[in-house]
């Protein structure tokens, strides 16, 4: 579910508190909303009816995380929080999976710490940006897409590691419910590199990252670290196919060995299965 969501607004609801000029929190019936629009807190009080012919967006407010959220729409310019939203509701169009609550807060925070910093002159790099660029193609597509977006509206332009930087918070958006953590990316790029090359050395082979067979085994290790971060790996009855992948592709097999014996896990039936598989579908391109 996400944090905030943009929807249309009927019903009457009285202020609780007023974030700046131009966003309101309201309540009723115990569920907060924060209003957004031009004018909607100037010269209002709490216990007042907000201007509903002013709302541009609403954010539904959950209360896990309201407390932060609050904060930061007290001190920043609500336009950063509204172009987040313009770009979490594109990225939720490109990326499959479920983003967590904290992107609204980290994304926000984020946008309006580069434009301080480049109106300072000062951009950040990101020593991960080809291994973004190559392990996570849609979250850099969307980065892609926002250095667009924000270069529309403002006046600085934005280099490539700026695209990096964005696609960062839709990956740990997977992988973190509360934070943004530069060193889960890290590791998990590492991990992927690693097994790459493993596979590379072990079969002598050249491998195609340019490929679908590619792509989809970079996608099914993201997706296994993700089950491992979440204990979702159990114990699951044997499966018959195992026998007949392991006879009809043995160096394949002895690859996702050592793959399990890098990451120090115990690879049950089935994925040994599908990492043979992908493995075998790397080898013979």
């Amino acid at each position: 579910m996400a944090f905030f969501h943009f929807k249309e607004v009927r019903s009457v609801l009285k202020i609780k508190k007023i974030l700046n000029n131009n966003a309101v929190l309201v309540g009723q019936d115990g569920k907060d909303f924060i209003w957004i629009g031009t004018g909607l807190g100037f010269k209002m009080k709490p216990g007042q009816t907000a201007d509903e012919s002013k709302i541009e967006k609403v954010f539904v407010l959950h209360k896990k995380s309201s407390d932060r959220l609050m904060e930061l729409l007290e001190n920043i310019p609500i336009q950063y929080a509204s172009l987040a939203d313009d770009i979490i509701r594109y990225g939720k169009q490109v990326i499959s999976y479920q983003l967590s609550d904290s992107i609204y807060i980290s994304l926000t925070d984020h946008i309006y710490n580069l434009i301080r910093l480049k109106e300072e002159g000062i951009s950040i790099n990101n020593r991960l940006t080809w291994e973004i660029k190559r392990f996570y193609p849609n979250e850099y597509a969307v980065g892609e897409h926002a250095v667009r977006l924000i270069e529309s509206k403002t006046q600085f332009s934005l280099n490539e590691a700026e695209i990096s930087n964005i696609a960062m918070h839709f990956i740990n958006a997977q992988i973190n419910d509360d934070s943004e953590k530069m060193e889960d990316i890290e590791l998990l790029t590492q991990k992927i590199k690693d097994i790459i090359s493993l596979i590379r050395i072990h079969n002598r082979v050249h491998i195609d990252e340019n490929s679908l067979a590619f792509d989809r085994f970079v996608t099914h290790l993201r997706f296994f670290f993700k089950r491992i971060e979440n204990k979702e790996i159990v114990e699951g009855v044997g499966n018959p196919l195992l026998v007949h992948v392991i006879d009809k592709y043995p160096k394949a097999y002895e690859t996702t060995r050592l793959i399990g014996e890098y990451l120090n896990k115990t690879l049950y039936d089935d994925e040994q299965l599908y990492l043979t598989l992908h493995v075998q579908k790397l080898v013979d391109q």
